[in-house]
């Protein structure tokens, strides 16, 4: 019986090297491309509180929003366009009476003057969050198509580069981790390219 079961073995292991030596080889490689996108507008979060005060006495929380917005008028902002949120202060690690406001403007100017007006002697007021929001980006499809043009070439090159030539194209992986053709909101970066990813899988010949 034990001879029977290493017979059956070997007779599988044949099968199992024979199936692996008859599989075409390949390559797999990344194709990319920039993804333009176009701004739609910027956003300025703010916290005003008492609890962020340099002096020992500190002002009623009141008081210090209502010299802040004088302050936002002078500069020629209007304060209408500052957007209260009360939750999301409540969700800060402040404890002390304030409040969060949002500015959003598609003028950088303003969000320089409103940047300019948080040098503050008094400390009763910062910015907690400085956002860039897109618009959707048109017609992705191109830039699945400059991805895959991508991905194709440096194949080639690679086929070419191991003497052999390219085969016919087996998976496609996309490697997409956000949807760019609806509005997106993202923190402030010097430096913001994006980019589309996938991978190509072809045979060689």
């Amino acid at each position: 019986m034990k001879n029977i079961l290493v017979f059956l073995f070997s007779i599988l292991s044949v099968y199992s090297v024979y199936g692996q030596s008859t599989e075409k080889p390949f390559i797999e490689v990344r194709g990319m491309a920039k993804i333009e996108r176009t701004v739609k507008s910027y956003t300025l979060d703010i916290v005003i509180t008492e609890e962020l005060a340099y002096l020992e006495e500190k002002k009623p929380f009141e008081e210090v929003k209502k010299a802040f917005f004088e302050r936002v008028k002078a500069a020629g902002l209007d304060a209408s366009r500052f957007k209260e949120d009360k939750l999301a202060f409540a969700l800060t690690q402040y404890s002390a009476l304030g409040s969060q406001f949002s500015f959003e403007t598609r003028d950088p100017a303003d969000i320089i003057k409103l940047s300019n007006l948080m040098v503050d002697k008094n400390g009763t007021q910062s910015i907690t969050a400085r956002k860039v929001n897109y618009l959707p980006v048109k017609d992705f499809s191109k830039v699945i198509a400059a991805a895959f043009a991508d991905g194709k070439a440096r194949a080639e090159k690679v086929a070419a580069a191991i003497g052999k030539k390219l085969g016919a194209l087996q998976t496609v992986v996309d490697y997409s981790t956000t949807n760019d053709e609806v509005e997106d909101t993202a923190y402030y970066q010097p430096k913001d390219d994006r980019y589309y990813y996938l991978s190509l899988k072809y045979h060689v010949e």
